[in-house]
């Protein structure tokens, strides 16, 4: 399964000029976690939500600039679980999508895990499968500036709270976006106070604002938490509708500790296996095809080779793909391509053709996997029937 299915189109763009103050307007408007940041049109990287929870910052004034990440930029046909192995690699939730050189939408982590999850080798995984965030403990009446500081280094969205030893509320990271950096007036503090919080000059972390409790901010009724004994595909289902990238594990009031998708990510692309196949092109370079175009197909080749290696169970086997270009109509040409297969005792050969190569190469692959499906199956069947 490749990410195509999971791509969005609806993400947000800012150029390099803009500041931290313009960055959490848009975030909190239109609802997302992270920006993409472009100079004259060029992509620079991206900032995600957990870069803003830093000590005194003037957010008005410092520059996105200062905290673009480079991020990796996944091809369309990427399979998913090389993705989620990307993703917890570079300690992203969220990643651009590039066709021919161009972004052409971006996929969030909380999404690739939700869909590798109906994949057959992972529907299995429960919560005692992933390594729980173990973070330390706060009181209601610790200040908010504590609770900052415990989402920017450990990633986390939620931070639970604690009365007496107690589990009192938790404290999010929505919480601190829409309460803390734009405090209302119906609270019990001074106007002068609510009208420096709300301002585009409020600082996140002025020693006014920091040293506030916790408890003002939290929520305390319906929490959302699962209990360890639950599956990853329920916390999965949790994190898609709240909207949230994290959820806290706990039984009977005792927390265990909180479930990141940076963990869930880490849990499957321990699926990804070494390639353990060999591609070779014949005639590829002799196509009339763009160079883009050309690495385009072999992107193809490489994702599609890793999903035939686990239909086969792993085995080694080598893949031929031979291109040519046969017939012209005008300035457009009529494309083939045939695939040799070769794995231990088995050879499957498989030819398409199509004024668009890379449908050509698309139908050539798939039925080159239905085919070598089968053709494992039968063989385990066989064994299997003379072991009985």
């Amino acid at each position: 399964m490749d990410i195509k299915p999971l791509l969005k189109e609806d993400f947000l763009v800012l150029k390099d000029s803009a500041t931290l103050s313009e960055m959490i307007g848009a975030l909190k408007q239109f609802e997302k976690r992270s920006i993409l940041v472009f100079r004259n049109n060029k992509y620079l990287g991206m900032v995600e939500k957990k870069h803003l929870l830093r000590s005194q910052m003037d957010v008005s004034e410092i520059k996105l600039k200062n905290f673009v990440h480079k991020s990796p930029l996944l091809n369309e046909n990427e399979d998913i679980i090389s993705t989620a192995y990307l993703m917890f690699q570079s300690n992203m939730d969220f990643l651009p999508v590039e066709r021919e050189k161009k972004i052409i939408g971006v996929v969030q982590g909380i999404d690739v895990v939700r869909a590798a999850l109906e994949l057959a080798e992972a529907k299995h995984f429960k919560i005692a499968d992933a390594k729980l965030v173990r973070l330390p403990k706060v009181n209601k009446d610790d200040p908010v500036a504590e609770a900052m500081a415990i989402m920017f280094h450990e990633k986390v969205d939620q931070v639970p709270l604690f009365d007496r030893g107690k589990l009192y509320g938790i404290i999010t990271y929505k919480d601190i976006l829409r309460k803390y950096l734009n405090w209302s007036p119906k609270r019990d503090v001074s106007a002068k106070f609510n009208k420096m919080a709300s301002s585009r000059s409020a600082k996140p972390n002025t020693p006014e604002l920091g040293s506030l409790p916790l408890s003002s901010f939290s929520t305390n009724d319906n929490l959302l938490t699962l209990s360890k004994t639950g599956t990853l595909k329920q916390a999965a289902e949790i994190m898609l509708r709240n909207n949230i990238t994290d959820v806290i594990i706990a039984d009977n009031g005792v927390v265990d500790g909180v479930m990141t998708v940076k963990n869930m990510l880490r849990v499957i692309g321990s699926l990804k296996i070494p390639q353990n196949f060999n591609i070779q092109f014949i005639g590829l370079n002799k196509v009339d095809l763009e160079p883009a175009q050309k690495y385009s197909i072999q992107k193809i080749v490489s994702n599609e080779a890793l999903k035939l290696q686990r239909k086969i169970h792993h085995t080694q086997f080598e893949l031929v793909v031979h291109l040519k270009e046969y017939e012209k109509d005008g300035t457009q040409h009529k494309y083939s391509v045939s695939l040799r297969v070769e794995f231990p005792g088995q050879i499957i050969t498989s030819t398409e053709d199509d004024w668009d190569v890379e449908t050509a190469l698309r139908k050539a692959l798939e039925n080159a996997q239905n085919v070598a499906e089968k053709k494992f199956h039968s063989v385990k069947a066989r064994e299997r029937r003379r072991e009985d």
